[in-house]
């Protein structure tokens, strides 16, 4: 991120943003939630006949926002941020911090358009101005919760198209969701990784339960089990068990990874950029990551390629990172944007184009 904080006279000039729905090609079930269309905003920021493109992508359950709230901050934002130069990335973070505490996926929304803007500016790529290379990596695909005979069809489809990675979302049926993971990999074998996702389902005994059953059948972590409060659970589980244990919704800030950290209570944790409030804030917490050898997922909410062409210029900047959950704009019937990524093999490829490298498909500010 050198120079990037070095003043270049591109005064933001305009931030816009229009909400969209995303509809999915089949409904989504996880522990929390069940749904098949989600709510989007796109940002865009201009400056000098330079425009970059961001998203936020608001969850109730996770950033405890919607589009409303959304949409009253970037308002507030625009008028705080207007005539600041673009490039004072941690200038405009603090300036939104000092609008809300909260409000993350908002400000994730305008930190992706500046990265995008400051890339087209440049001529580079957003992954080189963050000091990362490199154009692809593999993802993992989701199954959502679902009866067993077609967690196994999708498995095995996810198998064919060149996915090595298969997230199964469990947390509302014990029995049923060991039986699940157990049939899955029977089906799948030894080459794909399973990782499994409870989004908070589990009470520290259910979820101490499933991984006694579990160890068996080459799981390579278990993703937020407990509620999103319950450190404490988190610590026992990691110290009573041989399979990973991962934060999602405990881990929304940098001061949550330090609580994490300073507990022990994990063995890593999922960056979601708009969890945590933008690219800027999710590099903070991977450096600090690294430095304690906790192990880093960047994954996604239910985010158009904006937001996952963003999350792929993040993870491309992080060294040694373990697993990206990057997957949610392969189950879009809508699209509102091109380019930036494509998804072929079971890998994630972003385009060589500058910033994030998208574009609108039609004017929809």
């Amino acid at each position: 991120m050198q120079g990037l904080n070095t003043k270049r006279n591109f005064s933001i000039d305009e931030i816009a943003f229009k909400v969209e729905d995303l509809l999915l090609t089949s409904p989504l079930r996880i522990a929390n939630e069940n749904y098949s269309t989600a709510k989007t905003v796109f940002v865009r920021i201009k400056s000098k006949g330079f425009e970059g493109i961001g998203e936020a992508a608001p969850d109730k359950e996770v950033t405890h926002e919607d589009f409303h709230s959304v949409s009253s901050f970037i308002e507030k934002a625009e008028s705080k941020l207007k005539g600041i130069d673009a490039f004072d990335v941690q200038g405009i973070n603090r300036a939104m911090d000092e609008i809300s505490k909260r409000d993350n996926s908002a400000k994730a929304g305008i930190d992706i358009a500046l990265y995008d803007l400051m890339g087209k500016i440049l001529k580079k790529r957003a992954v080189s101005l963050l000091g990362g290379k490199g154009n692809s990596r593999q993802i993992s695909m989701t199954i959502g919760i679902e009866n067993e005979r077609l967690s196994i069809r999708h498995a095995k489809l996810y198998k064919r198209q060149g996915f090595k990675v298969i997230k199964v979302k469990v947390g509302l049926d014990l029995d049923n969701d060991i039986k699940r993971i157990q049939r899955i990999r029977e089906e799948v074998g030894n080459s794909i990784k399973i990782v499994v996702d409870a989004n908070q389902g589990y009470t520290l005994r259910e979820a101490q339960l499933f991984l006694s059953k579990i160890e068996a059948f080459n799981i390579s972590f278990l993703e937020q089990p407990v509620k999103f409060s319950d450190f404490y659970a988190l610590k026992r589980l990691k110290e009573s068990s041989s399979i990973p244990i991962m934060a999602d919704e405990s881990m929304k800030s940098i001061e949550d990874f330090r609580k994490l950290n300073s507990m022990d209570a994990v063995s890593m944790i999922n960056i979601k950029i708009m969890k945590v409030g933008g690219i800027t804030k999710a590099i903070q917490i991977a450096k600090e990551s690294m430095s304690k050898n906790i192990g880093i997922m960047v994954g996604c909410m239910e985010e158009s390629r904006v937001g996952i062409a963003a999350g792929m210029h993040l993870d491309l900047s992080i060294k040694d990172i373990g697993f990206a959950d990057l997957d949610a704009h392969i189950t879009h019937r809508n699209k509102f944007v091109y380019g930036g990524l494509k998804t072929s093999n079971g890998k994630n490829i972003i385009s060589n184009g500058n910033g994030l490298g998208l574009k609108f498909k039609k004017s929809i500010f």
